[in-house]
């Protein structure tokens, strides 16, 4: 069902917070409010990132920007990632609807893009820049809204790292938990030059499991 409603979406041209998704959806109005609330966030962080290119991706770090507003008693998942450079690289953001953090929000924005992954019990829809890209199914499959064929797969390898696929051929690897050292440590490794597509489709894949990686 959820590919068919993406796909629709994406036909019709809603955006990610049009009603017509939400309206189908099971807690539609607690996903729209939460999904307004990561996308306003993102949209704030997104003028104080650098530009970096795709290319660049394996040189995130786990390392937060500090955020002066942050108190002992006020820990949201949300902040700035550095890079190894201690540039801010990325923005994200996530509200969880479950303790055992499977179903809610995760955004996560670049200087240019906003992803918005929503996660509900068995499958997580994706948003790129609002608007419909595809769903990643229960066994860790990417499907196109207009295809039920996988553009890509993230696959556990062992309790460090995702692995993601691209054609059946591994692409790179994502730290299983996202943390902070002295040292900045890569988050992310891409195994080789790849086309655009490719690169895109890791980028997209990267930044789901960075997301789910960051507590």
């Amino acid at each position: 069902m959820s590919i068919v409603i993406l796909g629709l979406l994406a036909f019709l041209g809603y955006s990610v917070y049009s009603k017509g998704y939400f309206r189908f959806q099971p807690e539609g109005k607690r996903y729209e409010r939460n999904s307004a609330l990561v996308q306003e966030y993102l949209l704030n962080q997104q003028p104080l990132l650098v530009d970096f290119g795709i290319d660049e991706l394996e040189l995130l770090s786990g390392n937060k920007q500090k955020d002066k507003s942050r108190t002992l008693f006020k820990q949201p998942t949300e902040g700035i990632l550095l890079s190894i450079y201690h540039e801010p690289f990325i923005a994200f953001k996530s509200i969880y609807h479950s303790n055992d953090l499977r179903t809610g929000v995760i955004g996560i924005a670049t200087n240019k893009d906003q992803f918005v992954y929503i996660m509900k019990k068995d499958h997580v829809d994706i948003f790129l820049n609002q608007k419909p890209y595809g769903t990643i199914k229960g066994n860790g499959q990417l499907i196109s809204p207009d295809s039920k064929t996988a553009l890509a797969t993230y696959v556990l390898k062992n309790e460090t790292f995702y692995q993601i696929r691209v054609n059946d051929q591994p692409e790179a690897e994502v730290k299983v938990n996202i943390e902070s050292n002295s040292l900045p440590q890569r988050v992310i490794d891409v195994y080789g030059p790849s086309s655009p597509a490719v690169n895109k489709l890791v980028q997209i894949m990267s930044f789901y499991l960075v997301g789910l990686g960051l507590k």
